[in-house]
């Protein structure tokens, strides 16, 4: 009787053979991480090299407990080097992220050994595809809230592939590097004649996401040609965290009036355009909030740095005839208590800005974790806060979360309006976040994304800028609409819905970038239905276990 596709002969590799393998994996998963792999092209097919590297390692390993603990080691450095830039933040957090994040790595390689053996008429495509959009997903939405960088898919961003990203999202471009790297360990096994059957089935479902690759490209959707393109003038920032964190009044009053002064320049060189632009929280203050202005004001001088520059900004925007989309802070229901001022309700917030003396705010409704909200312990404000203590000195987390998405009305003078949605910092990265802002009731209701951003967290590393931009691009591709990221010290682009990025401006550098955003009318199939491949993925997850956990038992009585 021949064995199938997945039967390997037993102890094929050494300690060392199985080292290699699995080393090479991990730096293979380095080189496809930013700023290493280019951001567009066909070079995003090497991200499935380090899937096969780690399926044939692990499945050819002896021990199944060496494969798993190399894995997570090897990994562990990697993640411990691309996340270098955390140790800025939280130098206790660097290093149990990067422990954390291997986990995934090595999961994968336990549940291949187990499937191998226990599935093996199912082919390593299939398998390795499955479990790992099943692990991506629970990695980027589900624990400790969401994580959803490094992405397999990503690398895939600008190539043909990423078109996929509209009908199944980011997952299904993660499905074709986990389902190619699966297929092309079989193909190594066969070369190394450790695989004894015929590798046809391992083709199946490479090429049923190759026609689909093809259908994508030959029917793409199309934009409304006969819409008069939204003008955006985008300001991008260039303030040091560290600087933003202690905030002194003196510096204040020099940052502010740059940005200003910069916004005013780049409104004189683009005098047609229709909304302004700024990134997360660049306006100093309590925000925009007519009570707590006044409450302020009622202080006389005492409260004017916290009222000054919300009033300063608001008179420049009405001046200015424009629109204008900014960061801030927002406190309301502030009362008066022991001397000090308590709010009720803190935000992060955007503020439309209107040319009549108008204003509109949209809060966040997904905060950071570990940014702005500690996951699982939140609802334990002693543990938080001693957490805090251990890992980011000095830093609390007082903001609240809103339950309405941010979306905003934006009207060119005689021109159609424009709904534009707003997830704010974080919320660009999260595919079921950003969603939930763009769709209502199964329709995108939305004319385009801006996100705004601050992306100084991360210090020197443009290569985290580069990270956060990409997971943000898959965005315009899943909801079909142009999504424009304004973002303190960068990335500040454009991306559309065919993944293109036509245009951008270099990072930790301070200017503006004047885009002509086109009105796109389609809805996609993601946009419509949502994370449903990622959860069929966790369902056949859960189909493979019990049949296999059955088929051990039958063998076991047998």
């Amino acid at each position: 009787m021949r064995a199938s596709s997945s039967s390997l002969k037993p102890k094929t590799d050494s300690f060392w053979q199985t080292l290699c393998w699995i080393g090479g994996a991990a730096a293979a998963w380095w080189l496809v991480q930013p700023p290493a792999f280019p951001p567009y092209g066909w070079t995003g097919w090497p991200a499935a090299l380090w899937i096969a590297f780690l399926i044939r390692g692990g499945l050819g390993a002896r021990s199944g407990w060496a494969a798993v603990l190399l894995t997570w080691i090897c990994f562990s450095i990697v993640w411990a080097i691309v996340l270098a830039w955390v140790r800025h933040v939280s130098v206790a957090g660097w290093v149990p992220l990067a422990i954390y994040s291997a986990a995934y790595a090595a999961v994968l390689v336990a549940l291949s050994r187990w499937a191998a053996k226990r599935l093996q008429r199912l082919p390593l495509s299939i398998l390795i595809g499955v479990f790992g959009v099943s692990l991506e997903y629970i990695r980027a939405e589900v624990l400790f809230d969401a994580w959803p960088f490094h992405l397999a898919g990503h690398p895939f961003l600008g190539a043909d592939v990423a078109s996929l990203a509209s009908w199944g999202g980011v997952w299904a471009c993660s499905l074709v590097a986990f389902s190619a790297g699966g297929l092309m360990a079989a193909l190594i096994f066969v070369w190394f004649g450790k695989l004894r059957k015929s590798i046809g089935a391992e083709l199946v479902l490479p090429a049923m996401l190759f026609v689909g690759i093809e259908f994508a490209i030959w029917f793409p959707p199309s934009p409304v040609v006969d819409s008069t393109p939204l003008e955006v003038l985008a300001t991008q920032t260039n303030l040091p965290q560290d600087n933003k964190i202690g905030w002194q009044q003196n510096r204040q009053a020099e940052d502010v009036r740059s940005f200003l002064a910069l916004t005013e320049s780049g409104l004189q060189a683009q005098t047609d355009t229709d909304l302004v632009v700024w990134p997360e929280t660049m306006v100093p203050g309590l925000g925009f909030e007519p009570e707590t202005l006044a409450l302020l004001e009622s202080f006389g001088s005492q409260a004017e740095a916290w009222s000054r520059w919300p009033r300063e900004v608001s008179r420049v925007a009405v001046s200015s005839g424009v629109p204008w989309i900014v960061g801030s802070l927002t406190w309301t229901g502030v009362e008066v208590r022991d001397g000090r001022l308590e709010p009720a309700h803190r935000f992060n917030s955007a503020v439309l800005l209107k040319p009549t003396g108008d204003m509109e705010r949209g809060d966040k409704t997904f905060l950071t974790p570990f940014g702005e909200t500690m996951p699982y312990v939140r609802s334990l404000p002693w543990l938080e806060a001693l957490l805090m203590d251990l890992g980011a000195s000095g830093m609390r987390f007082d903001l609240e979360s809103s339950a309405a998405p941010a979306r905003m009305i934006v009207e060119p003078p005689g021109e159609q309006p424009w709904l534009i949605g707003i997830p704010i910092c974080f919320e660009d990265a999260v595919p079921s976040v950003v969603r939930n802002v763009c769709v209502q009731d199964g329709e995108v209701v939305v004319d385009a994304i801006v996100n705004i951003s601050n992306d100084g967290w991360f210090g020197d590393s443009d290569a985290a800028r580069r990270v956060h931009a990409v997971a943000a691009a898959f965005r315009s591709i899943e909801m079909g609409r142009p999504l424009l990221r304004v973002a303190n010290t960068g990335e500040t682009a454009l991306f559309l819905p065919d993944g293109s990025n036509p245009a951008s401006l270099p990072a930790r550098t301070a200017g503006t970038l004047s885009v002509s955003i086109p009105r796109f009318d389609h809805v996609t199939l993601q946009a419509r239905w949502g994370n449903w491949l990622p959860r069929a993925c966790v369902l056949l997850s859960l189909v493979f276990l019990v049949v296999g956990v059955g088929s051990s038992r039958r063998s076991d009585a047998g």
